[in-house]
């Protein structure tokens, strides 16, 4: 028997591993989908019929499979995909996916609720691929426009990343994080209110259609972090 190496510690094994996520590092791993399990079981689902949701070979960033979702020909309705956690220990929480958009003109959104006990915080971005624009949702309700974003393609057939990270307990924006464009949100409030809800995150992803037109949509690698800078 040939010794290929002795005991190596923790720092080097994750030294050795493959990172979650090849893009943006920061945080520490609370939970993540690949997508690569036989069946869809790890997500709540809504569906505005005729839309479908499920798992798909025929597109994946990483591995094998991805999740695709078809929403219905009409504007508004949408695939929402939902997970709930309990509120991390660490109040700096940031979500991300990759996803790909193979025909229509949907509305991509990342929206993650959270709840203390006390008040419920609430926070959106999203990306219309209709006119290509960005935005955030404010404290007020209103979905206010970010600046242009750099180097990304639009073209149906790429695989865009997506990152939001919120403060917890100061209920404020921290970063988004859309393709190589990252956005400082840390001045902006999230939008709060009053609610007995005990401790809990839910994270909800959309694929809505902005025209009278199917859209269809994959998505891929979702990654939740607490711990983030």
């Amino acid at each position: 028997m040939v010794k290929i190496f002795g005991q190596i510690d923790s720092g080097e094994v994750a030294a050795r591993q493959e990172a979650l996520s090849t893009w943006d590092r920061r945080g520490a791993l609370v939970w993540c989908d690949d997508f690569e399990a036989p069946t869809f079981c790890k997500w709540d689902t809504n569906i505005d019929a005729p839309g479908t949701c499920a798992l798909s070979t025929v597109e994946a960033w990483r591995g094998s499979q991805s999740v695709k979702t078809v929403t219905a020909p009409t504007t508004g309705l949408d695939v929402t995909l939902e997970k709930r956690f309990n509120l991390p220990i660490d109040r700096q929480v940031g979500a991300e996916f990759m996803f790909h958009i193979e025909s229509g003109k949907p509305l991509v959104r990342l929206y993650i609720a959270g709840y203390n006990g006390t008040n419920y915080f609430g926070s959106e971005v999203r990306y219309n691929h209709n006119t290509g624009l960005l935005y955030y949702w404010n404290s007020a309700g209103a979905f206010i426009e970010l600046p242009r974003y750099e180097w990304i393609s639009e073209d149906i057939g790429s695989w865009i990343y997506m990152k939001l990270v919120i403060d917890t307990e100061t209920k404020k924006y921290i970063r988004f994080i859309f393709g190589s464009t990252e956005y400082d949100l840390s001045a902006l409030n999230l939008r709060s209110n009053a609610d007995p809800t005990e401790r809990l995150l839910v994270v909800f992803i959309y694929n809505m259609a902005a025209t009278n037109a199917a859209a269809t949509v994959y998505f891929d690698n979702f990654i939740l972090t607490q711990n983030e800078p």
